[in-house]
C-alpha cells in the first residue's frame, strides 16, 4: 500500500491549516484516502497530492470552492477552460475597480494636500471646468443642524453609499451676497467626480471664477465674501451667479480647529 501521510503532516508539506484540509474534505473536494472507523484520524496517499496541488493552484487563482468541485465533478478540458475564462472576467473586473479606487486615493490625497498647503486670504482667480453636481435647494441658515438638509440630499438621490468627505458643498446666491448676507444659504449640492456613479443633476458653469480660501468653517465665512465684493468692485468685476462654499478640513478629517480650511467660489466676469 502507499505510503499513508496524516493530516497533520500533509498540513506542513503544503503549508495549508488543519481546518482548511477538514472543510476541503466536509465539501467533497479532497478526500482522504483512510479513515481510522476508532480514532477517525484522516490519513492521505500520494494520489491526493496531485488534487491539492490542483486545488491550491485554483485557488491562488481566486476561484471558488464551488467551481472547484464542478471542476472535479466534470474532470475535462472544457470545463477548465469555462471556469478559467470566467474567473478572468472577474479579474478584469476587480482590476477596473480598483483603478477606480486608485484614481479616486489620488485625487482625494490631491485634494488634501492642496488644502493642508493652502495660502488663506489670497484672492485666485481661475478658470475652471464645467463640474457637475447633485444639487438640492434647501434654505440652511448658520447655526442650523447642517445633518439635516444633508441627510435630506442623501434621501431624495439614494447617496447612502456615496463618499461625501470632501465633496460637499453649500450654495449661497447672489442676490444675499450683494444684500451683505452671508448666513443664508439657499442650497446644499455634492460635487461629482471621476468614477462616482452618480448621475448630475445640475453643473458648476464652466468659466471665470474668484477663490479665496480661509481659515475656519461656514460661520466664519462673512469676511472672506465681504473681501470678495470688494474686489468685484476694485477691479470692475461683476458677480455673475451665487457662489458656493466648500469645507475642505474640517471636523471630518482632524480635531484640531486651527487646521479648518474653507473655499469660496465667485463666479465673475
Amino acid at each position: 500500500m502507499d505510503q499513508l501521510f496524516t493530516i497533520g503532516q500533509l498540513s506542513k508539506l503544503y503549508d495549508i491549516k488543519i481546518p482548511t484540509l477538514r472543510y476541503y474534505d466536509e465539501v467533497g473536494i479532497l478526500k482522504p484516502a483512510k479513515v481510522d472507523p476508532e480514532s477517525h484520524y484522516r490519513y492521505y496517499s500520494t494520489e491526493e497530492f496531485e488534487r491539492l496541488n490542483v486545488i491550491k493552484y485554483l485557488r491562488a487563482l481566486d476561484v471558488s470552492i464551488s467551481d472547484i468541485k464542478n471542476f472535479f465533478d466534470a474532470r475535462d478540458i472544457s470545463t477548465l477552460e469555462n471556469l478559467l475564462e470566467k474567473q478572468q472576467t472577474q479579474v478584469e473586473q476587480q482590476m477596473k475597480t480598483l483603478q477606480a479606487v486608485n484614481g479616486r486615493i489620488t485625487s482625494r490625497l490631491k485634494q488634501v494636500r492642496d488644502a493642508k498647503n493652502s495660502v488663506l486670504g489670497k484672492i485666485e482667480y481661475l478658470n475652471l471646468p464645467k463640474t457637475p453636481i447633485v444639487y438640492l435647494q434647501s434654505d440652511y441658515h448658520l447655526g442650523e443642524d447642517i445633518e439635516v438638509p444633508l441627510t435630506e440630499l442623501r434621501r431624495k438621490y439614494g447617496l447612502d453609499q456615496a463618499i461625501f468627505l470632501g465633496k460637499i458643498a453649500l450654495s449661497l446666491n447672489k442676490q444675499n451676497i450683494l444684500n451683505n448676507k452671508y448666513d443664508q444659504y439657499s442650497g446644499i449640492l455634492m460635487i461629482l467626480e471621476s468614477g462616482d456613479e452618480r448621475e448630475a443633476t445640475s453643473f458648476l458653469a464652466q468659466g471665470s471664477y474668484l477663490r479665496i480660501r480661509f481659515h475656519g468653517t461656514h460661520e466664519d465665512s462673512a469676511d472672506s465674501y465681504r473681501q470678495l465684493v470688494k474686489y468685484c468692485h476694485d477691479h470692475l468685476l461683476t458677480i455673475i451667479d451665487g457662489a458656493i462654499e466648500i469645507t475642505l478640513i474640517d471636523y471630518g478629517i482632524t480635531n484640531d480647529f486651527d487646521k479648518y480650511v474653507t473655499e469660496i467660489r465667485l463666479p465673475v466676469r
